[in-house]
């Protein structure tokens, strides 16, 4: 019998390993190969996952009840919707990849919450510093040897290395950011060691990085998240003395000053070919805000919503969906909004929602509860609205990895009083 110290620590590697997983799997199809290295890695975690799950055994608790129930209605879904439009197995196998990446966001907390009073002795929390720190170096070591890919398709604005999905990749340093910054301010009250100065250097590697992806979001999110870590450390962090907060602030405020200056023909550099984007696009729209706010995600879902509503199964299409390569091969472009809410209600109906919905709700709650507020209660709500308004979270193998994550985290925070 394996022990649970191996399992866990095995978990953990598992997880922090997988940027450097997309990094390799981008470069092989950078070189055209038709490798599916990502795929491969995603599948040996689902099945890893759900074999130490069931070696564990279940609780027959809420939280197991919303789990399964999770799983087993949308394998129905999936079988309905096969019978329903008559799919090939080519095309049953590609939904099933995409469930696949779907079920990681709910399986990876269950693994966690079953190996909670382990997983409690061992600064859980670290395991966003490897992420991190491994996305960090999958960007900028490619960038400074000058290869990779730019961020978007026949343009010169923004890099973004060996990932493919700019939204996924741009999630990524949004979470890693926000656990990094809050991780150094928390240690910022100590005295100087070496990891403070990791941390630093790393949280100003994540701006770097979130610049030279040069997206709408990802810039102004950093640049938000910069001014609020610094008013929260001023100002709320009453434990430690004002003159300590005064000069640590104002010799960080300093640091970003003399670095912008510095850096100033960089950044600019950086920030052109996007506003150049930009523009190029508002022209194209002939000024259209919302549809250049949403990316023309507000044109897709148009289309969406009358494909949905008008099907040749006016009951059955409404409560099951589509499926996601159904819509796809038959609508084109208009088969994937990018928006998880609507994408979600298109591709598995109204009762994929309520299923879903019902999950995200109770992790909401467990969140949100006063004695549970941390790090992951902010990370949680930073991603749902990322999922609503730009997408590429829950059907993103990324991008579910790292909801999963911070979903353990919040069951990890809702336990820590019955472990204590």
């Amino acid at each position: 019998m394996i022990s649970e110290k191996r399992v866990v620590y095995f978990f953990l590697l598992l997880m922090a390993s997988f940027p450097i997983i997309d990094v390799f799997n981008g470069y092989v199809l950078s070189m055209n190969y038709s490798i599916p290295i990502g795929v491969i890695y995603r599948l040996f975690c689902f099945f890893f996952l759900v074999l130490m799950i069931l070696c564990k055994g279940l609780n027959q608790n809420t939280y197991t009840f919303y789990t399964v129930l999770f799983l087993l209605i949308f394998l129905l879904i999936l079988g309905i919707q096969s019978v329903l439009f008559q799919n090939p197995l080519t095309l049953i196998f590609e939904d099933s990849t995409v469930l696949i990446k779907f079920f990681l966001w709910v399986l990876i907390p269950y693994f966690i919450y079953q190996h909670r009073v382990f997983m409690e002795k061992i600064k859980y929390e670290k395991i966003f510093i490897y992420i991190d720190f491994f996305f960090t170096i999958g960007l900028l070591i490619p960038y400074f040897l000058k290869i990779g890919n730019q961020t978007y398709a026949n343009s010169n604005a923004g890099y973004k290395g060996f990932f493919f999905a700019t939204n996924d990749i741009t999630l990524a340093f949004i979470v890693s950011a926000t656990f990094t910054g809050w991780y150094l301010v928390k240690h910022l009250d100590k005295h100087f060691s070496f990891r403070l100065l990791g941390l630093i250097i790393l949280y100003f590697a994540n701006m770097l990085c979130l610049l030279l992806l040069t997206t709408k979001t990802g810039i102004f999110y950093g640049v938000f998240l910069t001014i609020g870590l610094l008013i929260y450390f001023l100002f709320f962090q009453t434990k430690i003395q004002a003159s300590y907060r005064l000069l640590v602030s104002f010799f960080l405020i300093v640091a970003i000053f003399s670095l912008l200056i510095v850096n100033k023909g960089f950044i600019f550099s950086a920030l052109s070919g996007t506003v150049d984007r930009i523009l190029y696009f508002h022209n194209l729209y002939n000024g259209n805000l919302i549809r250049l706010l949403t990316s023309s995600r507000s044109e897709y879902l148009q289309g969406g919503w009358d494909y949905f509503t008008q099907s040749n199964h006016p009951v059955l299409v409404p409560l099951f969906g589509f499926g996601f390569q159904y819509r796809l091969v038959n609508f084109g472009r208009i088969g994937l909004i990018e928006m998880d809410f609507f994408d979600l209600l298109f591709g598995f109906g109204l009762v994929g929602i309520l299923v879903t919905s019902s999950l995200i709700i109770y992790f909401f709650i467990l969140a949100f509860k006063k004695k549970n507020w941390s790090i992951y209660t902010l990370m949680y709500g930073v991603v749902l609205v990322y999922s609503f308004f730009v997408g590429h979270v829950f059907f993103s193998a990324l991008s579910t990895t790292l909801l999963g994550l911070i979903c353990g985290g919040i069951i990890l925070e809702d336990q820590k009083e019955d472990l204590e």
